[in-house]
């Protein structure tokens, strides 16, 4: 896989990868940019939560099942000093799929964020990972996923 990052004016960016789509990014007035497109970080956070979607609706999609919903809100929590990294991401979704079980969905859940989501999984292992559902109006409670080190050995 390969990007390619063009600067446009400022510090407003455009990025395309082998997909040849572009990507407008920018950053805040604070670091000199225009607040006209979502930072890095932003992207990152997006990324993360668009990969587990993907999965998500695969996995349920195989089992032959459907969700008529699907909508994920992600919070990213970070540090207060540069680098600002991320410490923990809360991945938070509410769905709807009258034949999906809660226990479907939560495996599908756990099985993208420590088994199949490339970009979660390529984030570093100090990132705390939380998720929770409310799958057809029913909440359930937030918890942690464990992250595996075994893919670096």
């Amino acid at each position: 896989m390969k990007a390619t990052i063009k600067r446009v004016a400022g510090k407003a960016l455009l990025a395309k990868s082998d997909s040849n789509h572009w990507v407008p990014l920018d950053a805040g007035p604070k670091a000199g940019g225009t607040d006209a497109a979502s930072s890095p970080s932003e992207m990152l956070l997006i990324a993360a939560g668009a990969c587990t979607a993907m999965d998500q609706l695969f996995i349920i999609g195989k089992s032959r099942k459907e969700l008529t919903r699907y909508e994920m809100e992600l919070e990213g929590i970070r540090a207060e000093t540069h680098p600002k990294i991320f410490r923990e991401i809360h991945f938070r979704v509410v769905a709807e799929g009258e034949e999906v079980s809660a226990d479907q969905f939560k495996r599908a859940m756990e099985l993208s964020l420590t088994k199949y989501c490339t970009v979660s999984l390529s984030l570093d292992r100090s990132i705390r990972f939380f998720a929770s559902f409310t799958l057809n109006g029913e909440e359930q409670e937030e918890w942690e996923l464990p992250r595996d080190t075994s893919f670096f050995e």
